[in-house]
């Protein structure tokens, strides 16, 4: 397959499964397509969705003053969210020209289009100037980028002496957990090519000049996503069903083992095949 092939791939699945999103994300006011991070400070689902945006905000020290490139910015919701909150720049750039639209109509409504601006790009390789940002932001994007290592090389160019990457995503525990079967219906039904391990992808920032990298395995705060997840295969499997007793619209195969997808992180995580990790470098 080529990197173009891939990419219309990931774009498709996106646009054939936004309504899952919507019913399971409630993604027209989330605009969240992540998992939530629970603790202490969370009461709420939709609360986790912000949480983890906070979250990740806190370990990059992300501040106003901070002109940030949201790689992979699906419908826009990480790049409102720190405009509003912060009130920094924020770019964010997607392979889906639906996504942009999109983003770019939350942005207007939320009256945030002078502070946030949307593309479509590939975050492997970007048009912008060397030493264009002060923070690298990918949310559960960075697992869609046909070779990671080559996005961390671009995040590097990308920066500005002292910035930060921060990434939010999932990654097998082992190399080797990407053969599982559970894996491997689990990501390709979300159109995911691979995972990394955590050891590697830092490994990776560490050869590509990063410093300073701090990695926190926070699968214990996102375990309550997991289990939504797994609940909405249950009555998403029932709904199909309903539909094909009352000869409905069938589901496309892209929806079906979007849906499928949902069990099968379930139980890959149960058995320890991969965690959900945010990890954060410097760039000296």
């Amino acid at each position: 397959m080529t990197r173009n092939e891939y990419h219309q791939k990931i774009v498709q699945y996106y646009q054939e499964t936004e309504n899952a999103y919507k019913d399971s994300w409630d993604l027209d006011k989330s605009l969240s397509i992540h998992y939530g991070y629970w603790d202490d400070k969370v009461k709420d689902f939709p609360s986790s969705l912000q949480r983890m945006n906070e979250a990740m905000m806190e370990m990059a020290l992300i501040t106003g003053k901070d002109i940030v490139l949201d790689a992979g910015c699906g419908v826009g919701g990480s790049s409102i969210f720190l405009a509003s909150r912060l009130g920094c720049r924020v770019k964010g750039i997607s392979l889906s020209e639906r996504q942009v639209v999109m983003a770019k109509k939350h942005a207007a409504e939320k009256m945030l289009a002078s502070l946030v601006d949307f593309q479509i790009m590939d975050y492997c390789n970007t048009s912008f100037p060397d030493s264009s940002f002060d923070v690298v932001w990918g949310c559960e994007s960075i697992c869609y980028a046909a070779d990671k290592e080559e996005f961390i090389r671009e995040a590097f160019r990308l920066l500005k002496p002292g910035g930060r990457l921060v990434v939010a995503d999932g990654f097998v525990t082992s190399a080797e957990n990407n053969d599982n079967s559970l894996v491997k219906n689990w990501i390709d039904g979300w159109q995911v090519n691979y995972l990394e391990t955590s050891e590697h992808f830092i490994r990776m920032m560490a050869k590509a000049g990063f410093s300073k990298i701090d990695y926190r395995n926070i699968s214990k705060e996102t375990w309550p996503s997991t289990k939504r997840l797994y609940r909405f295969y249950w009555l998403a499997s029932l709904y199909l069903l309903y539909k094909k007793i009352n000869f409905s619209r069938p589901a496309t195969i892209l929806q079906k083992k979007n849906i499928k997808a949902c069990k099968y992180q379930y139980l890959a995580r149960k058995k320890g095949l991969w965690e959900y990790s945010i990890i954060i470098g410097v760039k000296s």
